[in-house]
């Protein structure tokens, strides 16, 4: 009987943030998917999926982060994802005998636990949990990838450019002298291959909100000096 599962669909703590994220991770936890596979090792940059590859693994990442992205028509890097460890990537693919719709690289040095498909079936035949496990990590997926097709098409890049600063805050955001720092290094390229804009543009943007002292950088790490102005910021500019 269902009523007999204790279910794992988890619900973040509500950190006074309505940010949708791009930083993709399990809620629930991979602990049990980790005992299901092997260990594999990867460099900082390498390519180890390509677009329209039919992986013969599902990947739990255990330490160091992926990220998902395609090549513009122009060579440019579009990142649609940045998977963190404790997530599950290509589950939905290896599920379903997809190729993958993107390129997978390494943000840093990576460890992953490959999963084969036979041993996913085997395990979510005999585990209601991890069925839910499986349902919530691709449902989180596709909210988020629901969020980024609205925010793209209702919003300037200014506005995104924040909504990036508050994602990030949301997930490294540290106190530092009054302020939030995001206690993660992100770089002007990062922010243009999020965006899908050139680094010209994220530099005026950069600029603009610091001469608006809402931003600043300490050590190449961005601050938000009032996270309420910054949201207010963010309305101003979506009611012009």
């Amino acid at each position: 009987m269902l009523n007999n599962h204790k279910l794992l669909i988890s619900k973040e703590k509500d950190k006074g943030m309505e940010v949708s994220s791009r930083l993709v991770h399990l809620p629930c936890g991979t602990a049990s998917l980790e005992q299901m596979g092997f260990l594999k090792e990867l460099p900082k940059g390498e390519v180890f999926i390509e677009s329209g590859q039919v992986s013969k693994y599902c990947y739990v990442i255990k330490k160091g982060g992926v990220i998902g992205f395609e090549y513009s028509s122009g060579g440019d890097e579009r990142i649609y994802d940045i998977m963190l460890p404790g997530s599950l990537m290509l589950d939905a693919c290896l599920l379903m005998n997809k190729p993958s719709p993107v390129y997978f690289k390494t943000l840093r040095p990576t460890e992953l636990i490959c999963i084969d498909r036979h041993t996913l079936l085997d395990q979510m035949s005999d585990d209601f949990n991890l069925v839910m496990n499986i349902i919530e990590s691709i449902s989180y997926k596709f909210f988020s990838a629901m969020d980024m097709v609205r925010e793209t098409g209702c919003h300037d890049a200014n506005w995104r450019f924040c909504n990036l600063l508050l994602m990030f805050a949301d997930k490294y955001g540290v106190p530092y002298d009054g302020k939030i720092m995001i206690a993660e290094k992100v770089s002007q390229q990062m922010f243009s291959d999020l965006l899908g804009v050139n680094r010209i543009t994220v530099n005026r943007i950069i600029k603009k909100l610091r001469d608006m002292g809402l931003i600043l950088q300490v050590n190449g790490l961005y601050c938000i000096s009032d996270m309420e102005k910054l949201r207010k910021h963010m309305d101003y500019i979506e009611a012009e």
